[in-house]
């Protein structure tokens, strides 16, 4: 067999469980995190408001990180380059709390084929000391031209995601134009914690066939999450209770993106955004965005 490519990808793993990690959001993290993607909200700076730190959500991508390992299962270190983050969906019970401990496990619920290559989705448990859930994150992603050595798998189902009917005219409630400095993937792969070489090291990115180094997703997400937090729940993390959408064109450094919100709609005290979030070429780097949150 040839040692280029990310070669076979196996379903026997379907089913598994990560290693259970246990973090203590400290304010050193917190503030952490929201430095990572050069959020200036005060919220998640200064500890000695009434309440303490806010928590931004996007730390759930911290956490899943931490514990995405499968125990007595290797990381299948020839496929590993050839991973990109694809779709995210959190559902927070109860926000997140600075100074508590937070559990994450994942357990591997589906794989199957698709034509870029082979789609895996793990779905995250993040508890407190007292076993309460606090958020269940969906966290899937494309190992980019790699084959299935079987059947798809799946054993759970997902979870239905709030519909959406552009406005007739198609103009957007508002954008927001945020820019991803030279240094932004180094910046949020040691603030948030999550180190992966293609979005550090030219040299890596290049190996894997990418044109060059690339935001994470998962910065990208969080990046789209505190324009929607700030624009439409007043600053203030705590209201939301859901994040989606699926991750398509590559973001680049020292580039500008846009965040665009097509639609925010309130119903029975509850308020669900649609946005998208577009590179410096106009194309779409997060299609299908949405926040739910507390009005």
């Amino acid at each position: 067999m040839s040692g280029t490519g990310p070669g076979t990808i196996t379903t026997t793993e379907v089913g598994t469980h990560t290693v259970a990690t246990t973090t203590l959001l400290d304010a050193r993290l917190v503030m952490a995190y929201a430095t990572s993607i050069n959020d200036e909200n005060e919220a998640y700076f200064d500890d000695t408001r009434a309440g303490g730190l806010n928590v931004h959500p996007g730390i759930v991508f911290s956490l899943q990180w931490k514990s995405r390992f499968r125990p007595g299962q290797p990381t299948n270190m020839r496929a590993a380059p050839f991973g990109v983050h694809a779709h995210t969906d959190l559902r927070i019970v109860r926000p997140f709390q600075s100074g508590e401990a937070v559990t994450t496990q994942g357990r591997l619920v589906a794989r199957q084929q698709i034509p870029p290559g082979v789609y895996s989705v793990e779905r995250y448990t993040l508890s407190d000391t007292h076993g309460g859930i606090i958020a269940i994150l969906d966290y899937n992603g494309i190992t980019r031209g790699a084959t299935l050595d079987g059947d798809d798998v799946r054993v759970e189902d997902d979870v239905p995601e709030p519909d959406f009917a552009p406005n007739i005219d198609g103009q957007p409630e508002w954008t927001h134009e945020v820019h991803v400095p030279l240094h932004a993937g180094q910046q949020y792969t040691e603030c948030a914690r999550i180190y992966n070489p293609i979005h550090t090291e030219r040299s890596v990115a290049l190996a894997a066939g990418l044109p060059d180094i690339i935001l994470h997703g998962s910065a990208t997400k969080a990046i789209a999450l505190s324009s929607v937090v700030d624009h439409c729940f007043d600053g203030d993390a705590r209201c939301i209770t859901r994040l989606g959408g699926q991750l398509r064109a590559m973001v680049f450094m020292n580039t500008d993106i846009q965040v665009v919100c097509h639609q925010v709609n309130d119903s029975d005290g509850e308020r669900v955004v649609h946005f998208s979030v577009l590179n410096e070429s106009g194309q779409s780097a997060i299609d299908g965005g949405f926040v739910v949150g507390r009005a």
